[in-house]
């Protein structure tokens, strides 16, 4: 699991930084509401900006794969070909950081639905 991690570039911190912060913010969010300490409107504002972090490391994933794409694609352009092997190896790495992001932006949409239910 390391190994992807490194693979995936120097996205992969920011995105898990954001991660682990939308994942505290959600957590936060649900512990107040079942607490009752805190009103609904600010709650319900908590809940949004779980999504919209959620949405932003998924966008912040695919800005790192298009990154990575466009330096590949300009390398293989100087050095004229390259074998189908090297290319598939190229995508798979690409591939990573957005898969990674694409789960923090499932459990945001799960945190987020949780708590619209929740709070409505």
């Amino acid at each position: 699991m390391g190994s992807l991690y490194s693979a995936g570039g120097i996205f992969m911190t920011p995105i898990t930084l954001l991660g682990l912060l939308m994942i505290g913010l959600g957590a936060v969010t649900l512990i107040r509401f079942f607490s009752g300490v805190e009103d609904k409107d600010k709650l319900r504002r908590f809940n949004a900006l779980v999504l919209q972090l959620g949405i932003f490391i998924f966008f912040l994933g695919v800005l790192s794969q298009a990154m990575g794409l466009m330096q590949a694609f300009q390398v293989i352009s100087q050095v004229g070909g390259v074998s189908p092997t090297l290319l598939a190896d190229g995508l798979y790495v690409s591939m990573i950081a957005p898969v990674y992001a694409l789960l923090f932006l499932l459990l945001a949409i799960a945190l987020w639905s949780v708590g619209k239910y929740k709070l409505s």
